[in-house]
């Protein structure tokens, strides 16, 4: 069941209807069998990631809280390996996996992150087998994130919540705001970008660099989308669950782009590989040395193909440039930011090639037609540009991104859209703008239906 999907919303009216009837100390137990529910309708055969998976690391916690000295050690490398070896037997074509369990890749980070901590002292092994299935499996996180972490997220389980009206209208905005993200931008843009790609030998390079450029949006919103619909709905039923992105196109370097872009992962490769392999502490470089290791693994999580090994080398490369540059604080003026914001979208972009290319061949074909035949008068004469879309829908997808980047600026600002809204919009207006951006949601899905699948981009890995 997808997110986006009619019954998704069924179903989670369901569960939060259920969830602040019956008593708190009973909340985990419905939460466990509603995930548990959710995650089995995608396949029943995905059962035995998730099963191996909390299995090993819940136990391997309650061992962690009784073993001392070097046991300890030997236990977290073991559960490590464990899970190294799940990721290589489902994700890997040299494994001859025949299907691969829904959300492996995050619930796995998300799980061995609670074993870390249990090992570090930060927190105590969670004793209750249910509560800690609820915290791998918490259906609105568990097939693409954001990864939560185990000392924000088992407290909130362990105490359960009441009905709290502020959280339930803000889920409910934050759903909205997915729907619109993933609904009316990402799928047309997905489709433009297939159209390019799919003709990439024939394409003028100006149109493909256009596809590249429309991908990078097409991505933040499928991936951002996604996000706001799984904090929307764990904060209807009450949860405070981090969220995945914080106007990452408005960084003004590589490594700014990291701290806004895909949170919960870059946070979680930092704190868990990047600083146990010593980070900066053991010279210059070491430290580039772990930077290329990082991303590189981060290229690895994403996926076996070889495309997005270069992805995370690129990355790689960009951080331990940005590191030997020396760079003077201070508050920046608006054309130097401007300046570093485009330079930085445009390394980013390129990189975001390799991402979306299904080869190497591909990848570097469209980088000589982008170089070599760019040919811009072909494409403005002949249309390529529009990617089979029609002039005026084209024009409504440009205001739609106008609109999203026009929030993140706000946001940037620190200034809360739906804050400014409650505080200063007649109830009737606000729920008039709903309910007009709800149907306008349903036009949009209806007329995009049988166009392509709508899948989230990141339920792939």
């Amino acid at each position: 069941m997808s997110l986006q999907s009619f019954g998704f919303f069924i179903f989670m009216a369901a569960v939060a209807a259920v969830y602040y009837v019956i008593p708190r100390r009973f909340q985990y137990i419905w939460l466990c069998m509603a995930s548990l529910f959710f995650y089995l309708l995608g396949d029943v055969r995905c059962l035995v990631g998730l099963a191996l998976c909390t299995a090993v690391t819940y136990g391997t916690g309650l061992l962690l809280g009784r073993e001392n000295g070097r046991g300890k050690k030997a236990l977290l490398f073991l559960c490590v390996g464990i899970h190294i070896l799940l990721l290589f037997l489902f994700r890997y074509p040299l494994a001859n996996s025949v299907f691969v369990p829904l959300g492996l890749s995050f619930y796995a980070l998300q799980a061995v992150g609670y074993v870390i901590e249990v090992y570090r002292g930060s927190i105590k092994p969670e004793g209750n087998p249910l509560r800690y299935t609820v915290y791998v499996a918490f259906f609105p996180t568990v097939m693409s994130g954001p990864i939560q972490r185990a000392p924000g997220l088992l407290p909130q389980i362990r105490e359960g919540n009441e009905f709290d009206y502020n959280k339930v209208h803000a889920g409910l905005y934050l759903l909205l705001w997915g729907l619109l993200l993933k609904q009316v931008l990402a799928n047309p843009l997905g489709s433009m970008v297939d159209y390019a790609y799919g003709k990439y030998e024939e394409m003028p390079g100006a149109a493909l660099l256009w596809a590249t450029v429309l991908y990078a949006v097409q991505l933040y919103c499928d991936f951002a989308g996604y996000s706001a619909l799984a904090v929307g709905a764990a904060k209807i039923l009450g949860f405070d669950i981090g969220g995945n992105f914080e106007q990452p196109y408005f960084a003004v370097s590589v490594r700014d782009f990291w701290k806004r872009w895909h949170i919960s992962l870059s946070s979680w490769l930092k704190d868990y590989v990047y600083i146990p392999l010593g980070g900066n502490r053991r010279g210059k470089c070491r430290k580039y040395c772990n930077l290329m290791a990082t991303f590189l693994i981060s290229g690895l999580w994403h996926g076996s193909g070889v495309t997005y090994l270069v992805w995370g080398a690129v990355h790689g490369i960009y951080q331990v440039l940005e590191s030997c540059i020396p760079y003077k604080g201070g508050r920046a003026g608006v054309l130097n930011r401007i300046v570093r914001g485009a330079v930085t979208f445009a390394l980013v972009d390129f990189a975001w090639l390799f991402f979306r290319a299904d080869n190497l061949e591909q990848a570097f074909t469209i980088l000589y037609r982008i170089f070599c035949c760019f040919r811009f008068k072909e494409m403005t004469y002949y249309g390529s540009y529009l990617m089979g879309r029609s002039k005026m829908e084209l024009l409504l997808l440009l205001v739609g991104i106008a609109l999203v980047f026009l929030v993140d600026f706000l946001h940037e600002k620190k200034i809360s859209v739906e804050g400014y809204a409650v505080g200063r919009v007649p109830i009737g207006v606000r729920w008039t703008v709903y309910i007009v951006l709800t149907l306008v949601i349903l036009l949009v899905t209806a007329r995009e239906y049988g166009q392509g699948a709508s899948n989230f981009i990141y339920t792939r890995f």
